[in-house]
């Protein structure tokens, strides 16, 4: 039995470790576009939250908030650590148009030139994933987002929210294996 135990706790760990999970972050009452005016443009090649690997999530931002007028980047903060104490930011997903920087402090974190990513107002980029790491935001620093625009259109979004994942093979084998093990051990208890 206590090997049975095992068996189903490895199994329930092994799937829900799997799940990943994007830690929410709140824009503060006094985040503000810097530079941008809001509009009521909606363009349909835009990211639909309710599409994406990021199901169900909420935007921190409408997708008309960064409007700008082709005249360089223009700036949006957004305060990710409220703590006071310096804070690892786990999870961070954008859409943007036409290029993106992310400074924080005057240090820059996150430059889009140096990825190659094709149209990406149309996807959900995971910061975190690109960078290979977690960045670490000192407490009395704030992100902020340089965004450029060839078009006129609405061109940033930062998200919050939980990431969907799809379970691996591996995961659901030793599910299963695990689920296998508990009817034997229950069949050969009942006997």
């Amino acid at each position: 039995m206590k090997t049975l135990s095992l068996i189903a706790a490895t199994a329930v760990l092994s799937f829900t470790s799997a799940i990943a999970h994007a830690i929410p972050f709140m824009s503060s009452l006094g985040d503000e576009c810097v530079g941008c005016t809001l509009s009521g443009q909606t363009v349909g090649t835009y990211v639909d939250p309710t599409g994406t690997a990021l199901d169900g999530a909420d935007w921190i931002q409408d997708q008309a908030s960064w409007w700008v007028d082709n005249a360089g980047y223009r700036i949006w903060e957004e305060d990710l650590n409220k703590t006071g104490t310096d804070a690892i930011i786990h999870s961070l997903f954008v859409s943007y148009d036409d290029d993106l920087i992310i400074k924080s402090k005057g240090q820059t974190i996150f430059d889009s030139e140096d990825y190659n990513i094709s149209s990406p107002w149309t996807k959900v980029i995971d910061v975190i994933d690109l960078l290979g790491g977690s960045p670490l935001i000192a407490g009395d620093g704030r992100l902020n987002f340089y965004v450029t625009n060839s078009e006129n259109y609405a061109t940033g979004v930062i998200w919050k929210g939980e990431a969907k994942s799809v379970p691996e093979p591996g995961t659901l084998a030793l599910l299963g294996l695990g689920l296998t093990g508990l009817v034997v051990a229950r069949r050969k208890k009942m006997q």
